[in-house]
């Protein structure tokens, strides 16, 4: 005879707060080391105009006069449709201090430089850029 008995609902609560728990701990462990990650760039493209030959670049004073070093640009090869969002993480090298710039070019030809980090050691953390018709606005969460 089986004389076990299956899970108490008490048992089934308990264990599902358990499970919930230990998940938000992971979350929250996601969110604290988000800043430590590689730096990536979201654009969001809320102006009129598509988006195109974006390019991250790295600027800092020992590459000041040679910015073509391999490492210090990063061209995507597709651009951001009027409307849409992006993120991406440019795979740019430096070393020491630098500051990192974002171009791009508007379909009516019009050409931006933004800078996205103004100022990192570890190309690490976030950057959120907003392009309207009227201005761009970025958000720097660089470390």
């Amino acid at each position: 005879m089986n004389t076990r008995r299956p899970f108490s609902k008490r048992k089934i609560i308990i264990l599902s707060i358990v499970i919930l728990f230990i998940g938000l701990v992971i979350s929250m462990g996601y969110q604290a080391m988000d800043p430590f990650r590689h730096l990536r760039i979201t654009i969001h493209n809320q102006s009129d105009y598509d988006l195109s030959n974006i390019t991250a670049r790295v600027s800092s004073s020992i590459d000041s006069f040679n910015t073509n070093n391999e490492g210090t640009i990063h061209t995507l090869k597709k651009g951001v449709a009027s409307g849409e969002k992006m993120k991406f993480a440019p795979q740019l090298r430096l070393s020491g201090e630098a500051s990192i710039y974002l171009e791009f070019t508007d379909s009516r030809g019009k050409i931006y430089t933004e800078t996205v980090c103004g100022y990192t050691e570890y190309l690490s953390g976030n950057s959120y850029v907003n392009v309207t018709n009227e201005k761009i606005t970025v958000k720097e969460e660089c470390m």
